[in-house]
């Protein structure tokens, strides 16, 4: 008996249909695999499209785009530094060290606003202090890094006003720090990248965004589930045959 009319005879037909269902749901989930592949490389071309711009210079006036879509932005801001208003954000780690993210206002030459500048990090016992006059500096104008958005609760919700308005902070939630601050944030904040004049570790040490620009791993599923698709049907026809071979035997 040919194997089409085998798979599809009287004994083995539903059975056949089921298997033919589970592969149809294995492709289904390679076909998913690749257009997450797809969504995935149209991510990186636009994180790569904004890591090569000229960098955004922000002024204090309205913002070209929403935050989610300015985050990862190269900016470039003029202004002074609040540090009787600075803050640091806790749970922060270098190098496996525990420490704080040192977060000053910068408020915004020629505008009543301002940005959280996130300046590096400092270690624990440091941020415990909280006399951070130690790290003052004069930025060289201008202040250059990366715009990161908001950083809320896990349920998107904005984050409770800690007791301690200094160091008690778990996230950059610029909506909830604006409830402290005399001038309008802007809502995005500034993270100040790297430079090579500066020393390795000099604090408050400089932050580096990381950026993920692969491909992850949706290509490897994808050409699994198409692999397990074949490998079910393969497997299927060569117990049918055997079977059927042992059926034709016993006769």
């Amino acid at each position: 008996m040919s194997t089409f009319r085998l798979l599809f005879s009287r004994h083995y037909w539903w059975q056949t249909l089921i298997v033919l269902l589970a592969m149809a749901v294995m492709a289904g989930l390679g076909q998913w695999q690749f257009a997450r592949l797809d969504q995935r490389r149209a991510a990186n071309a636009e994180l790569l499209a904004k890591l090569q711009s000229n960098p955004l210079v922000i002024t204090g006036a309205d913002l070209p785009e929403s935050p989610d879509a300015l985050e990862d932005r190269l900016a470039e801001v003029t202004g002074t530094y609040d540090f009787a208003r600075q803050i640091a954000v806790q749970g922060q780690f270098s190098e496996e060290a525990p420490g704080y993210w040192l977060v000053t206002p910068l408020q915004i030459e020629g505008s009543n606003s301002a940005i959280l500048v996130n300046r590096g990090w400092i270690p624990a016992a440091e941020g415990e202090a909280g006399d951070w006059s130690a790290f003052d500096e004069t930025p060289d104008p201008p202040v250059r890094g990366y715009l990161q958005k908001s950083r809320k609760m896990p349920d998107g919700s904005t984050s409770v006003v800690p007791a301690d308005r200094a160091k008690g902070w778990w996230r950059l939630d610029i909506e909830s720090i604006q409830s402290q601050m005399p001038y309008s944030l802007l809502p995005v904040a500034l993270q100040v990248a790297p430079d090579e004049s500066r020393s390795r570790n000099e604090l408050p040490r400089r932050v580096a965004v990381d950026f993920d620009l692969s491909e992850g791993s949706h290509m490897i599923y994808a050409i699994q589930w198409y692999a397990f698709a074949l490998i079910a049907g393969t497997i299927y026809v060569v117990i049918l045959r055997r079977r059927e071979a042992g059926a034709t035997d016993g006769n």
